[in-house]
């Protein structure tokens, strides 16, 4: 009889743990579509053998474990390639909307309306007593105005979105660390207390997975399945709780700050760091050059243009042309829109003289700008083509980086993904044994009957 308990009870054991693989093959097959699941698997092991007359004799199987399969070395490379490709991606959006407000190539961008402008005066210099010279050369330095006041104020209402865009990183970058840091307590307990906690930290690792395409993320692993993730050298998640980051103004800068902390965090990549690059050093290069160009063009003109005479009578000299000293400010002077005649065509006031407008004309072509060597057409085109090749470099770096993130990914997807095929094979094999067990229960249930019998 005792014999035949122990084979009932090896057959009871393997009876158990099939039912448990078969329940973990169906959960797989279930989330197979589940963004962020790990294949789970059932730890096999031998119970231990007793010994016996004929030496040592198993007791049956028991499931040791549930766990996950998961490569954690794939995790932090693909955690370590998602900031960069934040940052190239989100460098990539702000740079086109910077290309579209300078609208460069066209017939409307600023560009165009420099040549337009000096053509005006060029015009001019040909016929200096001619009202319609004059108009013209109202009309189109008020569209050079407007062209530099359009692409200065949508550099200006990027840079704003850029500030609201932080600012909503932050919000679902805090709400991402206090749902880690939520999990990891879970975990933790689970752990402790000899539970699995496989499909808490598929959660956690899908929304760190997320958080690293944010900012730039350190993770470190715990004996008790916990993480800390780090960024900038600060702990913002753990099962100790979140520290938020905030941001604030230092000058005509935004700089971000970790809980209670005075210091700066420093933050260089993800979509949080390139939106900081860009508020903090791209937008305001671009922006600090259009002024420059501006300012040259206003400084050179009214040097040349106050110095000149008007046709009215008497002949009115000591006018600028321009008002304002920058891309947002500069304007024409409204004593000369009221007034055509008073525009500074001659150098002497003598009638027919077109020096001063000659001059303006010749400007075009004139070294003024970088210490002499650039012309204001030319300044202006450089800025154009560093805004280009920015735009050229940030899409390269993110298709170079999203390539890797996706092949990652790929091996990533090779050992934690839910492979139909591989799960229906399991399946079959786990029902079998289980129909197997089934079979020496069965057969064990027939040889209990006929010793009952036989003592009958």
């Amino acid at each position: 009889m005792a014999g035949l308990n122990d084979v009932l009870n090896s057959a009871r054991s393997a009876l158990i743990a099939q039912q448990l693989a078969l329940e973990v093959t169906s959960n797989n097959v279930a989330n197979a579509s589940t963004p962020g699941y790990s294949r789970q698997r059932v730890d096999f092991e031998e119970n231990p053998s007793v010994p016996t007359n004929h030496g040592l004799l198993g007791t049956g199987v028991a499931a040791n474990h549930i766990g996950r399969m998961r490569d954690r070395m794939i995790d932090q490379q693909i955690w370590g390639a998602s900031d960069t490709n934040g940052k190239a991606t989100a460098q990539q959006t702000i740079l086109s909307q910077v290309e579209a407000a300078v609208n460069e190539p066209s017939d409307n961008g600023l560009s165009e309306t420099l040549n337009s402008f000096f053509s005006a005066f060029q015009g001019l210099s040909a016929q200096p007593e001619q009202s319609a010279a004059r108009d013209n050369v109202v009309q189109q330095t008020q569209l050079l105005v407007q062209s530099f006041h359009g692409i200065q104020a949508n550099m200006t209402q990027t840079r704003s979105d850029i500030a609201n865009d932080i600012q909503s990183k932050l919000v679902n970058i805090n709400q991402l660390t206090s749902d880690i840091s939520d999990l990891d307590v879970k975990i933790a307990n689970a752990t402790t207390q000899g539970m699995d906690p496989s499909s808490l930290e598929d959660q956690r690792d899908l929304k760190i997975d997320t958080l690293s395409g944010l900012v730039k993320v350190n993770v470190s692993d715990a004996a008790d399945g916990s993480v800390m993730v780090s960024v900038g050298g600060t702990v913002v998640a753990s099962k100790s709780g979140a520290v938020a980051l905030t941001s604030g103004i230092n000058g005509n800068q935004i700089q971000i700050f970790a809980g209670d902390s005075t210091q700066p965090t420093q933050v260089t990549s993800g979509e949080l760091g390139g939106d900081l690059e860009s508020y903090n050093t791209t937008l305001p290069d671009y922006m600090s050059k259009l002024d420059a160009a501006a300012n040259a063009l206003i400084t050179q003109i009214n040097t040349l243009h106050s110095a000149g005479f008007g046709i009215d009578t008497p002949p009115t000299t000591g006018v600028n042309f321009f008002t304002g000293t920058s891309a947002s400010d500069i304007n024409i002077n409204p004593v000369v829109v009221n007034d055509p005649s008073k525009i500074a065509a001659s150098g002497d006031g003598s009638t027919g003289d077109n020096q001063v407008a000659l001059a303006i004309a010749d400007l075009q072509n004139k070294s003024v700008m970088n210490g002499g060597t650039t012309t204001i057409p030319q300044f202006y085109n450089s800025l154009v083509s560093t805004i280009g090749s920015a735009i050229d470099a940030s899409q390269n770096t993110s298709s170079n980086q999203q390539l890797i993130v996706n092949q990652l990914q790929n091996q990533r997807s090779s050992v934690s993904g839910v492979s139909i095929d591989e799960e229906m094979t399991n399946l079959t094999q786990y029902q079998r044994a289980y129909q197997a067990a089934s079979e020496v229960v069965t057969v064990v249930n027939e040889l209990f009957q006929s010793v009952i019998q036989m003592v009958q």
